[in-house]
Protein backbone atom coordinates (compact mmCIF):
# COMPACT_ATOMS: atom_id res chain seq x y z
CA UNK A 1 0.00 0.00 0.00
CA UNK A 2 2.68 2.38 1.22
CA UNK A 3 4.79 1.37 -2.48
CA UNK A 4 1.62 2.42 -4.14
CA UNK A 5 1.12 5.79 -2.28
CA UNK A 6 4.39 6.25 -3.73
CA UNK A 7 3.86 6.06 -7.30
CA UNK A 8 0.81 8.23 -7.15
CA UNK A 9 2.63 11.14 -5.44
CA UNK A 10 5.72 10.69 -7.89
CA UNK A 11 2.94 10.45 -10.68
CA UNK A 12 0.94 13.49 -9.75
CA UNK A 13 4.78 15.60 -8.95
CA UNK A 14 5.04 14.67 -12.77
CA UNK A 15 1.51 16.12 -13.54
CA UNK A 16 2.08 19.20 -11.86
CA UNK A 17 5.07 19.88 -12.88
CA UNK A 18 4.02 19.52 -16.78
CA UNK A 19 0.56 21.34 -15.37
CA UNK A 20 3.09 24.33 -14.53
CA UNK A 21 5.22 23.98 -17.66
CA UNK A 22 2.24 24.53 -20.28
CA UNK A 23 0.98 27.17 -18.38
CA UNK A 24 4.00 29.21 -18.32
CA UNK A 25 3.91 28.81 -22.09
CA UNK A 26 0.33 29.59 -22.31
CA UNK A 27 0.73 32.48 -20.54
CA UNK A 28 2.34 34.52 -23.07
CA UNK A 29 5.98 34.62 -21.37
CA UNK A 30 8.81 35.28 -23.43
CA UNK A 31 10.86 31.88 -24.42
CA UNK A 32 14.04 33.56 -22.98
CA UNK A 33 12.13 33.80 -19.23
CA UNK A 34 10.20 30.37 -19.90
CA UNK A 35 14.05 28.77 -20.43
CA UNK A 36 15.47 30.50 -17.36
CA UNK A 37 12.36 28.87 -15.49
CA UNK A 38 13.09 25.29 -16.62
CA UNK A 39 16.38 25.85 -16.46
CA UNK A 40 16.29 26.33 -12.83
CA UNK A 41 13.54 23.89 -12.51
CA UNK A 42 16.48 21.14 -13.72
CA UNK A 43 19.22 22.86 -11.51
CA UNK A 44 16.86 22.19 -7.96
CA UNK A 45 15.48 18.74 -9.61
CA UNK A 46 19.71 17.48 -10.74
CA UNK A 47 20.51 18.62 -6.70
CA UNK A 48 17.36 16.19 -5.43
CA UNK A 49 18.44 13.73 -7.28
CA UNK A 50 22.15 13.77 -6.57
CA UNK A 51 22.08 11.02 -4.08
CA UNK A 52 20.15 9.04 -6.02
CA UNK A 53 22.18 9.27 -8.99
CA UNK A 54 25.15 8.54 -6.52
CA UNK A 55 23.95 5.18 -5.17
CA UNK A 56 22.57 4.19 -8.56
CA UNK A 57 26.33 4.30 -9.94
CA UNK A 58 28.00 3.21 -6.96
CA UNK A 59 25.28 -0.18 -7.06
CA UNK A 60 26.43 -0.36 -10.53
CA UNK A 61 30.15 -0.27 -9.56
CA UNK A 62 29.59 -2.64 -6.82
CA UNK A 63 27.87 -5.37 -8.92
CA UNK A 64 31.02 -5.30 -11.17
CA UNK A 65 33.56 -4.91 -8.97
CA UNK A 66 31.87 -7.22 -6.37
CA UNK A 67 33.35 -6.02 -3.09
CA UNK A 68 31.13 -8.49 -1.04
CA UNK A 69 28.40 -11.28 -1.79
CA UNK A 70 25.28 -12.29 -0.62
CA UNK A 71 25.89 -14.28 2.10
CA UNK A 72 28.45 -12.47 2.97
CA UNK A 73 29.29 -11.25 6.58
CA UNK A 74 30.56 -7.49 6.56
CA UNK A 75 30.73 -4.43 8.80
CA UNK A 76 30.53 -0.90 8.08
CA UNK A 77 30.40 1.79 11.08
CA UNK A 78 28.54 0.58 13.43
CA UNK A 79 26.51 -1.97 11.28
CA UNK A 80 27.26 -5.62 11.37
CA UNK A 81 25.42 -8.52 9.27
CA UNK A 82 25.08 -10.75 6.32
CA UNK A 83 24.34 -9.59 3.53
CA UNK A 84 20.66 -9.83 2.33
CA UNK A 85 20.28 -8.33 -0.73
CA UNK A 86 22.25 -6.31 -3.55
CA UNK A 87 19.96 -3.58 -5.40
CA UNK A 88 20.38 -0.87 -7.50
CA UNK A 89 20.31 2.07 -4.79
CA UNK A 90 20.55 -0.08 -1.60
CA UNK A 91 22.06 -2.97 -0.01
CA UNK A 92 19.90 -5.06 2.81
CA UNK A 93 21.76 -6.44 6.34
CA UNK A 94 20.34 -8.91 8.06
CA UNK A 95 21.66 -8.26 11.38
CA UNK A 96 22.66 -11.10 14.23
CA UNK A 97 19.67 -10.29 15.89
CA UNK A 98 17.46 -10.44 13.26
CA UNK A 99 16.84 -7.05 12.27
CA UNK A 100 16.96 -6.30 8.31
CA UNK A 101 19.11 -2.91 8.04
CA UNK A 102 18.61 -0.96 4.36
CA UNK A 103 22.22 0.81 3.59
CA UNK A 104 22.54 3.12 0.66
CA UNK A 105 25.07 1.82 -1.82
CA UNK A 106 27.31 5.12 -2.05
CA UNK A 107 27.72 4.51 1.88
CA UNK A 108 28.89 1.05 1.41
CA UNK A 109 31.36 2.25 -1.61
CA UNK A 110 32.82 5.30 0.11
CA UNK A 111 32.83 3.84 3.93
CA UNK A 112 34.81 1.49 5.69
CA UNK A 113 34.01 -1.51 4.30
CA UNK A 114 35.16 -4.85 6.31
CA UNK A 115 34.12 -7.98 4.62
CA UNK A 116 34.73 -11.15 6.80
CA UNK A 117 33.72 -14.03 4.49
CA UNK A 118 35.21 -12.45 1.31
CA UNK A 119 37.86 -15.24 0.65
CA UNK A 120 37.24 -17.57 3.60
CA UNK A 121 34.37 -18.24 6.58
CA UNK A 122 36.75 -18.59 9.03
CA UNK A 123 37.65 -15.91 11.84
CA UNK A 124 39.90 -15.81 14.66
CA UNK A 125 38.17 -15.09 18.36
CA UNK A 126 39.39 -13.72 21.43
CA UNK A 127 38.86 -14.26 25.51
CA UNK A 128 39.90 -12.48 28.29
CA UNK A 129 39.76 -13.91 31.94
CA UNK A 130 42.25 -13.62 34.83
CA UNK A 131 43.61 -16.22 36.97
CA UNK A 132 45.58 -15.91 40.58
CA UNK A 133 49.74 -14.99 39.58
CA UNK A 134 50.73 -18.47 41.29
CA UNK A 135 48.79 -19.86 39.02
CA UNK A 136 50.71 -23.02 36.90
CA UNK A 137 50.40 -21.49 33.09
CA UNK A 138 51.89 -24.85 31.56
CA UNK A 139 49.08 -26.63 33.28
CA UNK A 140 46.34 -23.75 32.26
CA UNK A 141 47.71 -23.99 28.75
CA UNK A 142 47.07 -27.58 28.51
CA UNK A 143 43.75 -27.75 29.92
CA UNK A 144 42.42 -24.96 27.53
CA UNK A 145 44.09 -26.81 24.37
CA UNK A 146 42.30 -30.04 25.67
CA UNK A 147 39.15 -28.23 26.10
CA UNK A 148 38.96 -26.55 22.64
CA UNK A 149 40.03 -29.98 21.12
CA UNK A 150 36.20 -30.95 22.34
CA UNK A 151 34.90 -27.90 21.09
CA UNK A 152 33.09 -27.67 17.79
CA UNK A 153 33.63 -25.52 15.02
CA UNK A 154 37.21 -25.25 15.72
CA UNK A 155 40.10 -25.34 13.12
CA UNK A 156 41.84 -28.23 13.49
CA UNK A 157 44.89 -27.23 11.30
CA UNK A 158 45.43 -23.91 12.57
CA UNK A 159 46.72 -23.81 16.91
CA UNK A 160 45.16 -21.75 19.71
CA UNK A 161 47.30 -19.29 21.24
CA UNK A 162 47.73 -18.91 24.96
CA UNK A 163 48.97 -14.82 25.60
CA UNK A 164 49.78 -13.32 28.93
CA UNK A 165 48.56 -9.99 28.20
CA UNK A 166 49.19 -8.00 31.74
CA UNK A 167 50.11 -8.98 35.27
CA UNK A 168 48.58 -6.33 38.21
CA UNK A 169 47.96 -6.90 41.66
CA UNK A 170 48.16 -10.54 42.18
CA UNK A 171 47.06 -11.27 38.56
CA UNK A 172 47.41 -12.42 35.42
CA UNK A 173 45.15 -11.82 32.45
CA UNK A 174 44.66 -14.47 29.85
CA UNK A 175 44.30 -13.65 26.12
CA UNK A 176 43.20 -16.63 24.55
CA UNK A 177 42.83 -16.55 20.51
CA UNK A 178 41.47 -19.33 18.78
CA UNK A 179 40.60 -20.08 15.26
CA UNK A 180 36.43 -20.45 14.30
CA UNK A 181 35.90 -22.36 11.01
CA UNK A 182 32.38 -20.14 10.21
CA UNK A 183 32.06 -16.37 11.95
CA UNK A 184 28.22 -17.55 12.13
CA UNK A 185 29.22 -20.08 14.33
CA UNK A 186 31.60 -17.57 16.57
CA UNK A 187 28.95 -17.07 19.50
CA UNK A 188 28.46 -21.08 19.75
CA UNK A 189 31.76 -21.69 20.11
CA UNK A 190 32.62 -19.22 22.28
CA UNK A 191 29.39 -20.19 24.91
CA UNK A 192 30.61 -23.55 24.19
CA UNK A 193 34.09 -22.73 25.08
CA UNK A 194 33.61 -20.97 28.14
CA UNK A 195 31.39 -23.20 29.54
CA UNK A 196 33.80 -26.62 29.46
CA UNK A 197 36.86 -24.44 30.67
CA UNK A 198 34.69 -23.17 33.62
CA UNK A 199 34.06 -27.04 34.84
CA UNK A 200 38.20 -27.37 33.51
CA UNK A 201 39.05 -25.17 35.74
CA UNK A 202 37.08 -26.25 38.57
CA UNK A 203 37.98 -29.52 38.74
CA UNK A 204 41.58 -28.21 38.74
CA UNK A 205 40.71 -26.11 41.51
CA UNK A 206 42.42 -23.04 39.62
CA UNK A 207 40.29 -20.02 39.76
CA UNK A 208 39.00 -16.94 37.29
CA UNK A 209 39.21 -13.70 39.15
Amino acid sequence: MEQKSSKVALIRLIIIVLALLLALTASGLPMDRVTVVIGALGVGIGLGMQNIVNNFVSGVILIFERPFRIGDFVELADKKGRVKDIGIRSSKLLTQQGSEVIIPNGDLLSGRLVNWTLSHDYVKTELLFKVPVDTNLEQLKQLINEQIAKTEHRMEHLPPEMLVNTIAAGAIEIKLLAWVENIYAEPMFKSELMIGLIKRLNQAEIKVL
